[in-house]
């Protein structure tokens, strides 16, 4: 396992067996929902993560189009919350505070997963955790 440091959290991961983890899976959990909010997520997946959240996801084995699950929060104005979880093989080292990226406004960190799994990781699996406000793009209005 490699050793990685971002803020105050430290993680080991085993990149390989991440990697092998996400070529069982089929889709990401906005595809695999097809509701609303999932499809206004998936519409503009490429926008809402980061360049820098993107390169971190591929360093770890992570799939950037197969999130673990995706959820939508309240509206903030003209944006939409939403969060979610990527797994991996991994363990915490040390724990730490969230890790905020701009723009636009995006938070991630690092948690032992408590979640329901969609692939094998292995015996210790991580959730990499995040959250963010996007616009809504679909034609359709949303229905709270």
């Amino acid at each position: 396992m490699e050793e990685l440091h971002l803020g105050d959290q430290t993680i080991r991961y085993d990149r390989e067996k991440t990697r092998v983890a996400y070529a069982t899976i089929d889709s990401g959990s906005p595809e695999k929902c097809g509701c609303q909010f999932c499809r206004n997520f998936a519409a503009q997946r490429k926008l809402i993560y980061p360049q820098q959240f993107r390169e971190l996801l591929d360093r770890l084995g992570i799939d950037a189009e197969k999130e673990g699950d995706v959820y939508e929060e309240a509206p903030s104005g003209p944006l939409v919350g939403y969060g979610g979880w990527y797994y991996l093989a991994g363990e915490i080292v040390e724990a730490g505070e969230r890790l905020t990226m701009t723009p636009p406004l995006f938070e991630y960190f690092f948690r032992m997963s408590y979640r329901p799994i969609v692939a094998d990781f292995g015996e210790e699996v991580l959730a990499l955790e995040f959250s963010t406000k996007v616009p809504w793009v679909l034609a359709e209005p949303p229905e709270w």
